[in-house]
């Protein structure tokens, strides 16, 4: 491991190393392009456009005459890529033999043209697909997770800010790894959630990632959304990548307003130039949501604030900074205009970002672009819970014990209303450097890229805590308050190499290949120091000019964060006495005693991250009348994801009664002997420790047709969909007690165990299956700047099956935590209560027959739900130059039949509810 390590960091050092050398690298002898960008309707200049030219990776920003200049270009065929918010991007062949200047006329994106973008465009390499702000707009879009309905598979469902939403690509399960959700980088920033805390045991409901709904729609110029292997740039994530790309760049005030039954969200945006002093854009947005009109039992508060800089320090060095703030506020209770009885959920979050981005141009021989990203994040997360307390049983113990030993209890004898508090305060550093450059070889053009980058999150909080601790809202094991800022911060490290390699043997063969490796240091040179090694590749060949083929294969790796490398405190609860006299005086000799062991894990030592490969393989076809259909199947596996990793420890918990350890005193309280037990019970309790025992398989088929265009009315016709499965297990120690039936009472009236019983680990399984498919049909009509499109989607199957496999005991732990396996010839044997193998039990000695330990099921069966679908329409209607409509329909028939539930009932029960819904959105360029 030493070895591995060394070579890990050896490897990190030289990749520094050569971010250094763009200091020490001499100038190289090349030609010069100049390129004038102007606005095709008024002819004026566009300051600090983007102009890129590809393959060689040169980027270069206007400056206040609309002019920019690469250098340095090397003789050769390059394709230039000119764009800006709010213009629709040019691309051109460019040909550089000599010094070369160009003008370029940027068309302002508007229905007036004849080609409108409303729907998710994919990309070849690492399966990506891209999403405009056409397409947002149609949308109607109120948060990024309104976004996401574009992409193959994804359920198209009702704008919902009421609920927690995050984003899991090629997966339909949530469990303790992909509960991390998708990696979110906004303006080359991750939203990371590895500072997230919980209180209370490890669970995959812990937390459900970064959540989507925190970033309003309004602000975003573009989406791009990786589902396959993405370039090695990118780090610590698990089921997909989503590049968000704000506005930046001058533009008219614009006022938004949308509206519909369980939504209101507004926002005002200006992008305004300061000469020479740069461009400056401001933006508000503000959202608000209940779950049902009638029934506003829970609601949702939005207030998002973001200002941007964007300045040119000198012709070659770029800037773009940003402050960003997000208000939150979530809220479940009783109706408003119903009964209150104090009862209620209240989340709080604010948040507060500061994100700088630097590119400088240095167009040297190894280094064409020179960039870096500095941010910090900082929140503050209060999450209030008032409920009522119940008391079953007509008396309720109240502990709230935090250290190992016997404690005597108050009680409850009805209940109470209680209130519990976490205060999260997460925060997150993140610095990056990144160097490009590029090499042409005969037929061959490479471009390299070399970038190292550090992330810190911490989490200061107060954590969980009662405002009464005396009246605790859950008075039990999982109750206990916990400070979060006694747990250490993370720290990584991370440095890659990538070469986006391409070879032209002729005109119609073109194989394109992007190389990469990524390394990884969590917590480096500490004991809890852990390094991965992610390598990637994507390959595209052009078989001919209308087949292409393309595969890929890479590994992902994904850090635990702080709340599963420093899990929470183990504590179990047993009755010690329970001494209830009833009676005229007897109140006052009333006692409850618990016992309570703590079990302090600290921190998981052996915890590793969670390594994916993802395989992939597709094929491109362009259609003769110019639609193009593109097929994909994938396998994604983790087979050392997040999970509890089983782990026990024994104590001895004693019991006193009447006749043994209680000093009964009439008129006095009554007192223990803790040196006289009645009964001494050994008992197992699991640690807490958390480990790689998670494995997760995804696959699936991923198809998206671009079936062209009917020019006479033009319209649009796209088919796309996924037909996936996930299949998650555990390999973690498979142990249960002896089955109640197979003891004496007194074990079970106790609810001990002689010995835990294991079991075969990776038998049982989650098995989820989804096919989902969806046409959409686009038609514009420029001469009335309008679009409209109608998307009809099917869920042709829904899939669940929880196997159980019939399976033997393959050993025992007994009460000093020996393990003893049982072998195949020992299933006819028998076992005392000590765990004791015997081939045939003695007449003195009580046992279990090894055989009756067999774990066996019946009526296992998967569960199928029917076909249902659902039609939703939208149209977008540009009012002159002054604003626009938009209106939209889901499920535009009401189609809410009534059907058999699942293939195990024949229940019928109303399919498809909740998915009818209607808005609109206004606008106005002011």
């Amino acid at each position: 491991m030493i070895q591995k390590q060394t070579f890990h960091y050896l490897l990190l050092f030289v990749i520094l190393l050569w971010l250094a050398l763009p200091a020490f690298a001499g100038p190289m002898l090349g030609h010069k392009l100049t390129v004038s960008v102007t606005d095709a309707s008024n002819k004026e200049p566009i300051v600090m456009g983007s102009v890129q030219l590809q393959p060689l990776g040169s980027n270069a920003v206007t400056d206040m005459d609309g002019k920019a200049t690469i250098t340095n270009i090397p003789d050769g065929n390059y394709q230039l890529v000119v764009s800006y918010v709010g213009y629709v991007t040019s691309t051109t062949q460019v040909k550089v033999s000599k010094d070369v200047d160009m003008h370029i006329s940027l068309r302002i994106s508007d229905l007036s043209l004849k080609e409108v973008v409303v729907t998710a465009k994919q990309n070849t390499m690492g399966t990506s697909s891209k999403i405009g702000r056409q397409a947002i707009d149609h949308l109607q879009a109120s948060s990024l997770a309104d976004v996401m309905q574009l992409l193959p598979g994804q359920i198209i469902k009702n704008t919902d800010l009421t609920s927690q939403s995050n984003l899991q690509l090629r997966t339909l399960v949530n469990n303790n790894t992909s509960a991390f959700g998708s990696s979110i980088i906004v303006d080359g920033i991750p939203m990371s959630n590895n500072g997230a805390m919980t209180q209370g045991p490890f669970s995959a409901t812990a937390f459900t990632g970064t959540d989507l709904r925190q970033i309003s729609a309004d602000d975003i110029d573009n989406v791009e959304v990786v589902r396959g292997i993405p370039s090695a740039e990118y780090g610590d994530l698990t089921s997909g990548l989503v590049i968000v790309h704000s506005k930046a760049g001058v533009t008219p005030w614009q006022a938004k307003a949308k509206i519909n039954p369980e939504l209101q969200n507004y926002s005002l945006s200006k992008g305004t130039s300061l000469g020479r002093a740069g461009i400056l854009n401001l933006s508000v947005d503000y959202a608000k949501a209940w779950s049902d009109p009638r029934l506003r039992t829970r609601s949702y508060h939005r207030w998002n604030g973001n200002m941007a800089w964007s300045y040119n320090i000198s012709k070659i060095w770029h800037i773009d900074t940003r402050v960003r703030m997000a208000q939150t506020r979530d809220w479940s209770g009783n109706d408003p205009d119903a009964r209150q009885d104090g009862s209620e959920t209240k989340n709080d979050y604010l948040s507060l970002g500061f994100t700088h981005n630097g590119k400088i141009r240095l167009d040297r021989l190894f280094s064409r672009n020179l960039s870096y990203t500095l941010g910090m994040s900082y929140a503050w997360q209060d999450s209030r819970n008032t409920a009522f307390v119940s008391v079953p049983g007509g008396l309720l113990p109240i502990i709230t014990a935090m250290e190992t030993g016997y404690h005597s209890v108050s009680w409850a004898t009805q209940s109470y209303l209680a209130t519990s508090k976490t205060e999260g305060r997460p925060g997150n550093i993140f610095a990056k450097i990144a160097d490009d450059f590029y090499f042409h070889w005969g037929k061959t053009r490479q471009s390299f890229k070399v970038g190292a980058e550090y992330r810190y999150d911490w989490n200061d909080g107060r954590g969980y805590f009662n405002l009464d601790e005396s009246h605790p809202l859950r008075p039990n094991a999982n109750g206990r308050p916990r400070a979060f800022s006694d747990i250490p911060g993370l720290h990584q490290l991370a440095a890659y190499a990538e070469d986006h390699f391409v070879w032209s043997p002729n005109r119609v063969n073109h194989l394109r290949a992007q190389i990469g490796l990524r390394f990884t240091a969590q917590q480096p040179f500490s004991n809890l120091s852990t390094t991965a090694l992610s390598p990637r590749v994507n390959l595209s060949f052009d078989v001919t000019r209308w087949l292409a083929l393309r595969a890929g294969i890479g590994l992902n790796s994904k850090t635990p964060g702080l709340s599963y490398l420093y899990p929470d405190k183990k504590y179990d609860d047993r009755v010690a006495v329970n001494f209830m006299p009833q009676g005229a005086g007897a109140a006052v000799q009333q006692l409850l005693v618990y016992h309570t062991q703590v079990y302090d894990v600290k921190r998981s030592t052996d915890l590793k991250n969670a390594t994916t490969t993802k395989i992939e393989a597709g094929v491109d076809v362009k259609l003769p009348w110019g639609g193009k259909l593109s097929v994909l199947a994938y396998h994604d596996k983790t087979p050392n994801g997040f999970g509890a990793a089983t782990q026990y420890f024994t104590y001895p918990s004693n019991v006193y009664d009447a006749s043994h350890g209680l000093i009964i005193t009439p008129g006095a309280a009554t007192t223990v002997d803790y040196a006289n037990p009645a009964r001494t019970d050994i008992v197992y309790m699991t640690t807490g420790k958390i480990g790689n025992t998670n494995t997760t398989i995804n696959k699936g088929l991923e198809f998206d047709f671009d079936l062209g265009t009917i020019r006479a009315i033009n319209t649009s016709f796209y088919y796309s969909g996924a037909l996936s499965e996930t299949k998650t297990y555990s390999t973690d120690l498979n142990t249960a007690n002896v089955k109640t039936a197979l003891l004496p009472s007194a074990y079970s009236a106790y609810g001990l165990t002689p010995f835990k019983v294991v079991y075969p680990s990776g038998l049982d399984y989650d098995l989820y299956r989804q096919y989902v498919s969806t046409v959409r049909v686009v038609t514009n009509i420029p001469s009335l700047k309008m679009v409209a499109s109608l998307a009809g989607q099917a869920i042709w199957q829904t899939y669940s099956w929880s196997y159980m496999a019939d399976k033997q005991a393959i050993g025992l732990i007994d009460t000093n935590l020996g393990y003893h396996a049982l072998a195949a010839d020992m299933q006819n044997g028998y076992l005392d209560y000590a765990g004791n193998y015997y081939t045939t039990l003695p007449a003195s000695t009580q046992g279990i027959a090894v055989a009756d330990l067999a774990l066996n099921y019946k009526d296992n069966v998967p569960t199928k739900t029917m076909p249902t679908w659902n039609l939703s329409a939208r149209l977008t209607k540009q009012l002159g130059n002054i604003g626009g409509l938009s209106l939209y329909v889901n499920n535009v028939i009401f189609y809410e039949p009534y059907k058999v539930a699942n293939n195990n009932t024949g229940t019928l029960v109303q399919r498809n509810t909740n998915n009818f819904s209607y808005g609109m959105e206004l606008y106005f360029n002011l």
